[in-house]
């Protein structure tokens, strides 16, 4: 009898601990995946500010920017490549692939190239991963002269939410 009210409580114990760590998981997960994009879309928007005048100038290569942007890669972690008008980089942090220059046919750049900003997760095929995305138009006074987009693998977002998980 007592084994039987004992199962009986153990069950009810963790069904109520299942519903409500599940929904609390998934909420937390959202909202760490909205407060790494805010913070590297700030970022992006800070390295626009910084490459607008060489753009404007119409500079094919940055040593400068290279220099920043290697330094927040190792900071962070975070990938930041910076485009002109046409999809040519100026400036990348860790090329991944030998004499990379056009960046035009990645889908965030190129609707940054069109005055959008934009954010989201997709899967690089070249680095076989996940990657978490922010990529913003370099403007001013309405006319587009580049693009800065920061790339974040979401392993470590990942082990960050398995960790709160368990």
């Amino acid at each position: 009898m007592t084994r039987r009210l004992l199962a009986s409580h153990l069950a009810l114990t963790v069904v109520v601990l299942v519903a409500l760590e599940v929904p609390l998981a998934i909420v937390n997960a959202r909202n760490e995946q909205q407060d790494l994009t805010a913070k590297v879309e700030r970022d992006a928007f800070v390295f626009a500010s910084y490459a607008e005048d060489t753009l404007q100038g119409g500079v094919a290569r940055s040593p400068r920017l290279v220099t920043i942007a290697r330094n927040y890669q190792s900071a962070t972690g975070g990938r930041v490549v910076i485009v002109d008008k046409k999809g040519q980089s100026i400036a990348d942090s860790h090329p991944t692939v030998a004499n990379e220059s056009s960046f035009s046919s990645r889908p965030e750049i190129a609707a940054a190239l069109r005055g959008k900003t934009v954010t989201g997760i997709r899967r690089s095929d070249t680095l076989d991963t996940k990657l978490l995305y922010v990529a913003v138009p370099v403007a001013s006074g309405g006319d587009v002269f580049g693009a800065v987009r920061i790339t974040y693998p979401t392993s470590a977002l990942d082990r960050r939410l398995n960790r709160y998980r368990l």
